[in-house]
């Protein structure tokens, strides 16, 4: 009979500052818990008795042989098995105890887990814990399903270790579970979304891989994109000792910030311009102005010629000054439109509007016509802004045509102001609940209204929403226990504001000392022509996505990546593991056509005015 490993539990501790107490007892009793057992265990039931751990029941132990196609959640295209896996799917009690109605999206029995284990002669003898994106959920709970997304099952194919989490909530995307059946926020569903759920990850699954192949890990790594990201810069804020190293991909960092403002176009639509998203035709007619417009903003900064810019910051292209934008005959600011072509012609009051949404919320639906690129950057807000907003030349005709009202709805923790079907974006799944169905309430909202939202989205971040805002700059404990962290964000991030993360790295290096001494520990790259996706994915306002250098990254398309082929990652273990911190990373575009360095920032991949195929006509500056 084989050694039991027992494992710690969040749940010594649960009310008040207790829950958290909670974590960091978990975090020290699973980190010097009694050594596993020398002995190998198979792929089968055994492992649910093996494995002990208070309020953690093993729901499924499935063997997976080379060869079997697997489905991840986020693709339609099956990931193949690249050698003998072994699935455990993990429940970690307790769930949401205040919600009492088990058909409320808000009930909950505890957090998934789902571990992908390499056979033992396939084991690279490392963890690489995945993280999860938007509102999480999935099958993680649940027997004879998959939970995972793709770059998980991709890691376990590359040897790892490869643990996933559902953050608590078993509904796949759908952020219903964050308001109670009476109404009410969540607490405990925020408070594992949060964080909770992250320290289950790391702990339960370093105890299961121990046991597992008989000895702990040598290393430990997080690796998650957009929510995932923000959920590994959680921890290693405050739990830093959990993983060696991070990778930290377009985080969703400072959400309660960007998820309350991303409302603001459908604020300016109405004030502006007369209609919101639910008049499809005419939101419909404005987004295609709106990428007539970001196409001309391109024609006006891209000095390089390459069909996407370097350095969207630095963009100043305004449409009501444009009269190539502008509709013929229309008088604007110094200029007389002659744009004959009335689906893609702005008139001055549609230019004015554009401008605002590319400015960023404001009290009163001002902007500053002569923003600064720094102020555009990140570095700091603008006047009266209160967040940022996408780049110029960044696909936002989904803000347009949809109304992105989850964090209002947060805020002013009423969920009636979220948006329906017939107003949501197309990538948002509505809030469902069962005893309330009015929605479209953020029509009542105006350009105050909504800086109010934001006041109370932030200042309940302590206790309601378990400081979900992420933004914390003291990263000291990380910094002295000798972690690493490599941060990447796309510059044409069409879900996340890069600016917003630009600003948490500045805040960072304001608190440690400066950039020099942030590297130390910490390095960002940001990287031009680079859209929200896990796997990859360029954007172009001509269509010419193939031209734009992007990293190569493990997903559905690289489902066996060599080190050269997983470039961020390999430069955070080189770093962790070798001591070699990394420095310029050559990315290549699809077409092979075209390659340039991107850059550690405060650095910047810049145009020297060479030839444009050349690599050598690009540094970093």
């Amino acid at each position: 009979m084989p050694t039991t490993y027992i494992a710690g539990d969040f749940n010594r501790a649960r009310s008040g500052a207790g829950r958290f107490a909670g974590i960091a007892w978990l975090v020290a009793t699973c980190l010097t818990a009694a050594p596993a057992t020398a002995q190998q265990l198979g792929c089968d039931d055994g492992l649910k008795t093996a494995f002990r751990a208070e309020a953690t029941t093993v729901v499924a132990v499935r063997a997976i042989r080379k060869g079997e196609e697997l489905l991840a959640q986020d693709s339609p295209k099956p990931i193949i098995a690249a050698a003998d896996l072994c699935l455990v799917k993990l429940l970690v009690g307790p769930g949401t105890t205040a919600e009492k109605d088990k058909n409320a999206k808000s009930w909950s029995e505890g957090i998934g887990i789902e571990v992908w284990l390499p056979s033992p002669a396939n084991w690279n003898e490392r963890i690489r814990n995945y993280g999860g994106g938007g509102w999480v959920g999935g099958g993680h709970r649940t027997e004879g399903k998959i939970g995972s997304k793709v770059p998980a099952l991709v890691n376990a194919n590359m040897g790892y270790a490869s643990g996933t989490t559902d953050a608590g909530q078993p509904w796949y995307q759908d952020g219903s579970f964050t308001f109670l059946s009476d109404g009410s926020i969540n607490v405990e569903g925020f408070r594992d979304f949060s964080v909770r759920a992250m320290v289950e990850q790391a702990v339960k699954t370093k105890a299961l891989v121990s046991l597992y192949y008989g000895k702990p890990p040598a290393f430990s790594y997080y690796d998650g994109h957009s929510q995932g990201g923000r959920q590994g810069m959680k921890i290693a804020q405050e739990y830093p000792e959990l993983y060696d190293g991070y990778m930290i991909a377009q985080p969703t960092m400072s959400t309660p910030m960007h998820s309350t403002v991303a409302l603001y176009p459908q604020l300016v639509m109405k004030t502006e311009l007369g209609f919101t998203a639910l008049d499809r035709p005419k939101a419909a007619a404005f987004a295609a102005r709106v990428d007539a417009a970001n196409k001309r903003a391109l024609a006006a900064c891209d000095k390089a010629g390459l069909g996407f810019l370097l350095d969207p910051f630095a963009c100043d292209y305004d449409p009501a000054r444009d009269a190539a934008a502008l509709c013929s005959g229309e008088a604007g600011q110094g200029v007389t439109g002659r744009n004959e072509d009335a689906a893609t012609c702005m008139t001055l009051k549609e230019a004015l509007a554009l401008d605002r949404i590319w400015y960023g919320a404001t009290p009163d639906g001002s902007y500053d016509a002569a923003q600064s690129t720094d102020s555009r950057g990140g570095k700091r807000l603008g006047a009266k802004q209160l967040w940022w907003t996408f780049t110029k030349t960044t696909a936002i005709s989904g803000q347009i045509t949809g109304a992105s009202a989850d964090g209002v709805a947060l805020a002013l923790r009423d969920i009636r102001y979220a948006a329906d079907a017939s107003g949501s974006t197309a990538a948002n799944i509505p809030f469902s609940h069962v005893a309330i169905s009015e929605r479209n309430k953020w029509r009542e909202l105006d350009y105050a209204g909504l800086a109010d939202a934001l006041g109370r989205n932030v200042a309940l971040q302590s206790t309601l929403f378990s400081n979900f805002i992420t933004d914390r700059t003291d990263l000291g404990k990380l910094r002295d226990l000798g972690r690493k962290v490599i941060v990447y964000s796309g510059l044409v991030d069409d879900a996340i504001p890069p600016a917003g993360n630009v600003y948490y790295h500045e805040r960072v290096a304001a608190a440690m000392g400066g950039h020099g001494e942030v590297q130390k520990f910490m390095r960002m790259y940001l990287l031009p022509g680079s859209a929200h996706s896990s796997q990859g994915r360029a954007y172009t306002v001509t269509g010419n996505n193939d031209s734009v250098p992007l990293p190569k990254l493990p997903g559905n398309a690289n489902q066996t990546p060599t080190r050269e082929q997983d470039q961020f990652f390999t430069a955070l273990t080189d770093w962790v593991e070798n001591g070699t911190a990394p420095g310029e990373i050559m990315v290549t575009s699809r077409d092979n056509r075209l390659s340039y360095p991107a850059c550690v920032y405060p650095l910047r991949t810049t145009w020297n005015g060479g030839p444009t195929p050349r690599p050598g006509s690009y540094g970093c500056k």
